[in-house]
């Protein structure tokens, strides 16, 4: 059998490149790290639509990157066996150390722009902040960060004029893994806002709440 060449091995590099290539399939793939979720469960964490979740999870299916299998009604997904868990750490060890080198300035995903909840319970203290809960309607409606004002992502772009402009913000979703909270620091900072996301979301929040 012929041997593989290094240049021969650049195409099937291009196509796992290509497949990671996108904010929701990367996102996927860290929520399934410790694993096997559904694709409801997936959704619900990450902030993804079911049908763009499942969609991805196709894509990543195809590419040999995750596997499935069906238990009752739920279709359940986890990592491929192999590298790929430390194909993710070197991705992520690489914007780490491009983040370093290019300074905190010019880095434009909003990745640094993270608060902890003891950092933001003591500016929640002082009132030294403007806290925004960037999940649906309902979900705010159901119980929220004491403090906090409604603002779902897509609402945001429209509601920037009552948002202050020399104060800071903090942003939060639904947890850890939730990208909403992520889409809403890039989008806020693009507008000239200071602000930063809680990194560890909603679901994981110790401090005061409001309840319907």
């Amino acid at each position: 059998m012929p041997r593989t060449t290094e240049l021969e091995k650049i195409p099937p590099m291009s196509e796992v490149a290509d497949t990671l290539g996108n904010d929701s399939r990367l996102l996927l793939l860290r929520s399934i790290l410790d694993g096997e979720q559904s694709v409801e469960s997936l959704s619900r964490i990450t902030g993804i639509s079911v049908a763009s979740t499942s969609q991805h999870l196709q894509v990543l299916k195809k590419a040999n990157m995750v596997v499935s299998r069906r238990e009752g009604r739920n279709i359940l997904y986890r990592l491929q066996s192999g590298p790929l868990r430390e194909l993710l750490d070197a991705l992520e060890r690489f914007v780490v150390f491009h983040a370093a080198q290019s300074g905190p300035d010019t880095d434009q995903s909003g990745a640094a722009a993270v608060i902890t909840s003891g950092q933001l319970k003591k500016k929640l203290k002082a009132k030294a902040v403007t806290l925004i809960d960037v999940r649906s309607r309902g979900e705010y409606r159901k119980s929220h960060i004491a403090g906090a004002i409604g603002i779902p992502l897509d609402e945001l772009t429209k509601d920037l004029g009552k948002l202050p402009r020399n104060g800071e913000l903090v942003v939060y979703c639904r947890g850890p893994n939730c990208i909403l909270s992520v889409k809403a620091v890039a989008l806020l900072r693009a507008h000239g806002f200071a602000v930063s996301r809680l990194v560890s979301g909603f679901s994981r929040w110790h401090g005061d709440r409001v309840w319907s």
